[in-house]
């Protein structure tokens, strides 16, 4: 999506828009990546009050099958990011939160809508994320059919 003029965001300057994936783009555990929500830190926790935010590595997605055995089906749609120790992910409250991820250029990518886990930031079980890139067709196709309404 290309916007007819820049985004200027007034007040806070961590606030910034982010961007769609490129359809090749790829990622890996040196990629820096951060989950975002405002679910609970802990599974029987209080909801925050507050945005939470978990830094966490990418993996390719045959260690999610791996580490998830016959239970749960990872296909090409999603993307796995978390710290396998189980030292931050998603929780409870968390799904439709996004993970973006900073390119080497300096721009932010949405690589994935949180989706499900084992827990919460469960040690052995990356959290899965729907891909944005693998979806990108439908997305733009929505776009393109999509009368922009004015706020």
């Amino acid at each position: 999506m290309k916007l007819s003029r820049p985004v200027k965001i007034m007040g806070d300057s961590r606030i910034r828009s982010v961007c769609l994936p490129n359809k090749r783009l790829t990622y890996n555990q040196t990629t820096k990546c951060v989950a975002t929500g405002w679910g609970r830190d802990v599974e029987d926790g209080m909801l925050p009050g507050k945005l939470l935010e978990a830094k966490v590595p990418v993996h390719d997605n045959a260690v999610c099958r791996k580490k998830y055995g016959h239970t749960v089906t990872i296909k090409s749609g999603h993307l796995c990011a978390g710290h396998l120790d189980g030292s931050s992910g998603t929780c409870v409250g968390d799904s439709g939160g996004p993970l973006q991820c900073s390119m080497k250029d300096g721009r932010w990518i949405l690589a994935g809508i949180t989706s499900f886990g084992s827990g919460c930031a469960k040690p052995g079980f990356p959290d899965v994320y729907t891909r944005l890139s693998y979806y990108l067709p439908w997305i733009r196709s929505k776009i393109k059919t999509s009368e922009i309404s004015p706020l």
